[in-house]
C-alpha cells in the first residue's frame, strides 16, 4: 500500500519534478523495489515513469534496474526498447556494457540501440566497440555496424578498421568503410576507395566515385580515367566532374 501511495505522488507530481529531484525520490522511495516496478512494467502501467525510475536506480549502481532495463531493451516492444536504451545511458559503464556488447552479438533488433548506448559511454563503450569487432564470433553485419559507430565519435581507431573493411571480400564492409572514410574526412585511404571504382555493385562505385571528388586526390585521377565509362549515368557523371576537377587542381 505504502508503495502504491508512494507512486501515485511521484506520478502527480512528475511535471513539477526535474530530473535530479525524481532521481533523488527513486533512490528514497523505490530502492530495492525493483521486482515492484518490473511487475507494473509487465501489466504496462505507467510503463515510461517505470523505465525513467529504473534508469535513475540503475544510476545509483542498482544492477537489478540494469538488468531489468536490459530485458526491456530486447522485448518486442518499439517504444519499450527506445525508452530502455535511453535509460541504460545513464547507467554506469562496467554494469552494463557486457551485456550490450552480448546483444550486439546476438545481431538481435535491440542490437543497433545497443551499440548507441555503448556509444554514450564515451572511451568505455568505444573499447567494447573495438573489442567486438575482434571477436572470435563477430558476423559481418556487427563489423559493419561496429565501423559506422565509432566513425560517428571519429575515434582515432577507425581508420584502421575501414582498411580492414575495405580488405575484406564482404561488399556490406566495404560499404561501411566508404561511410566511415568519408565520416574522418581524411584522405589517407585514398588507395583503397580508388579501387572500389571496378567493384560490380554500382552503390560501392558511387561512394568511391563521390568521396574522391570530396577528396580532391589528385593521385586517384588515374584510377578514375582508367574505369572507363560508368554504365550507371550517376555515376558516370560523377566520374566526369572529379577527373575535370582534378585537372584544374593540377
Amino acid at each position: 500500500m505504502r508503495l502504491e501511495t508512494n507512486w501515485a505522488r511521484l506520478k502527480a507530481h512528475r511535471g513539477r519534478l526535474n530530473n535530479q529531484d525524481v532521481q533523488g525520490l527513486s533512490a528514497i522511495l523505490f530502492r530495492d523495489c525493483e521486482n515492484w516496478l518490473e511487475e507494473k512494467l509487465d501489466r504496462r502501467e505507467d510503463a515510461a515513469l517505470v523505465i525513467e525510475v529504473l534508469g535513475f536506480l540503475a544510476q545509483c549502481g542498482s544492477t537489478e534496474a540494469t538488468a531489468i532495463l536490459l530485458r526491456q531493451l530486447e522485448s518486442g516492444e518499439e517504444a519499450l526498447q527506445a525508452a530502455a536504451a535511453e535509460a541504460l545511458k545513464l547507467c554506469p559503464p562496467i554494469l552494463a556494457k557486457e551485456a550490450l556488447a552480448e546483444v550486439m552479438l546476438r545481431q538481435s533488433r535491440s542490437a543497433v540501440k545497443a551499440g548507441e548506448v555503448l556509444l554514450s559511454y564515451g572511451a568505455d563503450g568505444a573499447d567494447e566497440l573495438w573489442r567486438l569487432w575482434f571477436a572470435d564470433n563477430s558476423r559481418t553485419s556487427l563489423k559493419a555496424q561496429v565501423l559506422q559507430l565509432l566513425a560517428e565519435t571519429l575515434d582515432s581507431r577507425t581508420e584502421q578498421l575501414a582498411y580492414l573493411g575495405f580488405l575484406s571480400g564482404e561488399d556490406e564492409l566495404k560499404r561501411a568503410a566508404l561511410k566511415s572514410a568519408d565520416k574522418l574526412e581524411t584522405g589517407h585511404l585514398w588507395g583503397n576507395v580508388a579501387l572500389c571504382l571496378s567493384h560490380p555493385d554500382w552503390r560501392i562505385r558511387a561512394g568511391a566515385v563521390r568521396l574522391l571528388r570530396k577528396w580532391g586526390e589528385a593521385k586517384a585521377k588515374p584510377y578514375l580515367v582508367m574505369m572507363g565509362a560508368d554504365p550507371d549515368p550517376w555515376v558516370e557523371d560523377e566520374r566526369l566532374k572529379a577527373i575535370a576537377e582534378m585537372e584544374r587542381v593540377v
